[in-house]
């Protein structure tokens, strides 16, 4: 991402000395800070994904030099860094993101104040386990409903089509995965380190969260499976690969149950996450109007975590995706936290 974004300053007019401005986790960041502050200076834009408690660490660190510090991780890949139209999520002084808004306007055109110091990389954190959740989620269901007889392209219309949508099963399903394409430019091992990220965050706030937590093992074996720099869409092709051919006689009731189970994936893993955030000190609001506006989103962000999830519909499904030999721990992990 970090050569795209050079190109759209350059192309915006800006020059560039030399340029690092993705480094890929909170130990990068914290191993720059000498470098730093050498250079000292008069902004630093930290465009990792990384801990808040990091960010404020090294701000301090800076603070005496007259270094101000912004964090602000961003969201959108490879394909949106060229395009220009990035998520930015910005943590710190209000009045300093606008004096670098311009700059960040070439690469990102949905620029969010996350709120104090560190909030950036918080809800960036949140809002790629959301993700993460989801687009694993769907994957279990998807492979599921195929395995009840249900139409692959049928199974996801009937996902967006009510209370199971998310921006994965809107853009990335449609786009990467039912052509089998795999191409959303965003790797399985980047995906990892930012479950990692969220929970290393709730750790630290002390702030139990066990569905997300399975998020967090799920994706370690699928990043494992596939290697670190295959396409985090791939794990379609895992929960694929891993079903047991055990199709079950098409049940026509299988296709709403999955749809039900789907939604109460993506709200117990949001309430988990707005636990996080109010552990955190985060804006519930705040958050969620990023994370809306980004790729987390789903139905239950976009009704404020509105309902419960269907302890039936999860159960069922689990026994759906088991007797179907289908690969779903996340789906497994749900049903029995709410038994």
């Amino acid at each position: 991402m970090g050569g795209a974004i050079a190109g759209r300053l350059r192309a915006a007019g800006h020059r560039l000395t030399l340029y690092d401005p993705c480094l890929p986790d909170a130990h990068a960041v914290e191993a720059s800070l000498p470098g730093l502050v050498e250079a000292a200076p008069p902004v630093v834009v930290d465009l990792t994904s990384s801990l808040p408690a990091t960010t404020r660490r090294v701000a301090a660190a800076l603070a005496p030099l007259g270094v101000d510090l912004l964090d602000c991780p961003l969201s959108g890949g490879v394909a949106g860094a060229r395009a220009g139209t990035l998520t930015a999520m910005v943590g710190g002084d209000r009045e300093l993101l606008e004096r670098v808004r311009p700059v960040l306007a070439a690469f990102a055109s949905n620029i969010r104040w996350a709120g104090r110091l560190g909030s950036g990389h918080a809800t960036k954190a949140l809002n790629n386990v959301l993700s993460a959740v989801s687009l694993a989620g769907t994957a279990e269901m998807l492979v599921t409903a195929v395995a009840c007889g249900a139409a692959e392209a049928a199974a996801v219309e009937a996902f967006n089509a009510g209370s199971a949508r998310s921006q994965n099963s809107e853009v990335k399903y449609p786009r990467d995965v039912l052509p089998r394409t795999y191409a959303s430019g965003f790797t399985a091992g980047l995906m990892e380190k930012d479950v990692a990220t969220a929970l290393a965050i709730a750790a630290g706030r002390s702030v139990q969260v066990p569905f997300l937590a399975a998020a967090g093992e799920v994706w370690r074996e699928v990043a494992a499976a596939l290697g670190a720099d295959a396409d985090f869409t791939r794990v379609h092709a895992v929960v694929e690969a891993r079903a047991a051919g055990g199709a079950r006689p098409p049940e026509t009731a299988a296709l709403d149950v999955l749809c039900r189970a789907l939604a109460g994936l993506n709200l117990l893993a949001a309430a988990e996450a707005m636990r996080v955030a109010a552990a955190e000190g985060l804006d519930r609001d705040r958050v969620l109007a990023i994370v809306n506006s980004s790729t987390g989103r789903s139905e239950a962000t976009r009704t404020r975590l509105a309902g419960e999830p269907d302890r039936e519909a999860l159960r069922r499904a689990s026994e759906l995706a088991r007797s179907a030999g289908v690969w779903a721990p996340l789906t497994e992990r749900a049903a029995a936290l709410l038994a």
